[in-house]
């Protein structure tokens, strides 16, 4: 940038100063004893657009040595830039959101990057489906590593500019294993889109409910990649999240940094307190608490509960053994009692914290995949 600024210097203004007398300096003079000639209407009128020339072209030269795209149509109001690692971006005008997500953890600790969250009334609905009636170990079907607790996560995000400019602040969940993002389609959303936090909720309406009673299809609208479980989840105002991290076509173990460097994180770098909505910053997190599940359920320990022969739930019965946590997972009401008992866990742990709503779902298959139900864009 320094040899291309001295070179647009050149160009507009040549070597010599405009209020130094040329007389002088032809002569040989020294230039500390030239004479100095009070500037004239002139002189002052090149100075000034010798400067704007300068701008300008410093201004192209910046941007045609960035590979970055930027619309000045967007930009033209309000120019904001976000600097990081010799890379300018335009920041988002999507609002910022700041709520809390949850997950379901073993005693292990790793980032949420590459993960999938939710707000508490889904994960509790992943627990109820796929965790706890696993009479003899607390784990998934295809897991060996028991879960143990909820982490609290506090989560700031912004939707990138290409996803708000379609109306959305959240793309699509994307569904990671082992770090490798698997779906919805081949993932196409993260290199049309960036790097998006995605939401999905399962609230269904009266015609959803004949609809689906009839065997029939219904719109997608936020309740996808898992349409399925309209209907089935109870949860009252379940969502889960997923958070797109760097490498994500690549399992954990495959991960190379000229990956992560081609497939940005939309986790923000260090010290960034806000996100921007730019390519490699559309969320900050920090964990803020947790909660394990065995102070949730009311019990001392899973071990002794599991060696007395009591189950958490049975599928068949709807109801567990030895408690009554996870009686009716199909009430609605039954799924609110245990959302609110949760809630007032971490109240009561956290009394410092914010309550803070969860943001609406505004996420919309239909809109977010111009081609659905397609994956292509």
């Amino acid at each position: 940038m320094e040899d291309e600024g001295r070179e647009a210097r050149v160009l507009l203004m040549g070597e010599k100063s405009l209020f130094v007398d040329e007389e002088s300096a032809e002569s040989g003079g020294d230039s500390a004893s030239a004479e100095i000639k009070p500037p004239t209407l002139q002189p002052l009128f090149l100075t000034l657009m010798a400067g704007l020339l300068l701008a300008t072209a410093s201004v192209l030269a910046l941007f045609a040595s960035r590979p970055h795209k930027v619309s000045f149509v967007e930009d033209a109001v309000q120019v904001l830039f976000q600097e990081h690692d010799d890379a300018v971006q335009p920041v988002s005008r999507a609002p910022m959101h700041d709520f809390y997500m949850y997950r379901v953890q073993s005693a292990q600790d790793y980032s949420p990057e590459n993960q999938n969250m939710g707000n508490i009334g889904g994960v509790l609905w992943y627990l109820h489906s796929e965790i706890v009636w696993h009479h003899w170990i607390r784990a998934g079907s295809f897991s060996s590593t028991p879960k143990t607790r909820i982490e609290r996560f506090r989560v700031k995000t912004r939707s990138p500019t290409k996803l708000y400019q379609h109306g959305m602040d959240f793309g699509v969940t994307n569904v990671y294993d082992l770090g490798k993002c698997t779906g919805p389609f081949k993932c196409e959303n993260l290199q049309y889109y960036g790097p998006a936090v995605g939401c999905e909720m399962w609230k269904g309406t009266h015609e959803d409910k004949v609809r689906i009673a009839a065997g029939k299809n219904v719109t997608p609208g936020n309740r996808f990649p898992h349409t399925q479980w309209l209907g089935v989840n109870h949860y009252p105002g379940a969502i889960w999240y997923s958070l797109p991290g760097a490498c994500s076509s690549q399992h954990y173990w495959n991960q190379s940094e000229e990956c992560k460097m081609r497939e940005p994180s939309g986790h923000c770098p260090p010290g960034i307190k806000e996100p921007t909505g730019t390519p490699n910053c559309t969320y900050v997190y920090a964990k803020v608490g947790e909660i394990t599940i065995n102070e949730m359920e009311g019990i001392g320990s899973f071990s002794d509960f599991e060696k007395a022969g009591f189950k958490e739930y049975s599928r068949r019965t709807d109801k567990g053994e030895g408690m009554k946590f996870w009686d009716d997972k199909n009430s609605s009401k039954a799924c609110q009692r245990r959302i609110n008992s949760v809630k007032k866990l971490f109240a009561e742990k956290y009394s410092d914290q914010p309550d803070l709503a969860d943001p609406p779902c505004d996420f919309d298959a239909e809109t977010f995949y111009p081609h659905y139900p397609s994956g292509d864009f």
